[in-house]
């Protein structure tokens, strides 16, 4: 995961209940919601995993520099 400076990934509970992870890059107004999980710890535990940091390189080259 190559994250530029201003760009980061947050954890916020959502309207529904669950808990969100969002991918801030650069030239986005919006964040990209990128999973939902049941609780917290669940989203702070996937953060850290291989599959968390695939998905985000997969955002990252679909959509830095074209904002």
């Amino acid at each position: 995961m190559n994250l530029e400076p201003g760009e980061e990934i947050k954890i916020a509970k959502k309207p529904n209940g669950k808990w969100g992870i969002f991918l801030h890059l650069n030239g986005y107004a919006e964040p990209f919601d990128i999973r939902e999980l049941k609780t917290e710890d669940m989203a702070e535990g996937w953060v850290d995993t291989t599959e968390c940091n695939n998905l985000i390189d997969q955002f990252i080259t679909k959509y830095r520099g074209k904002a």
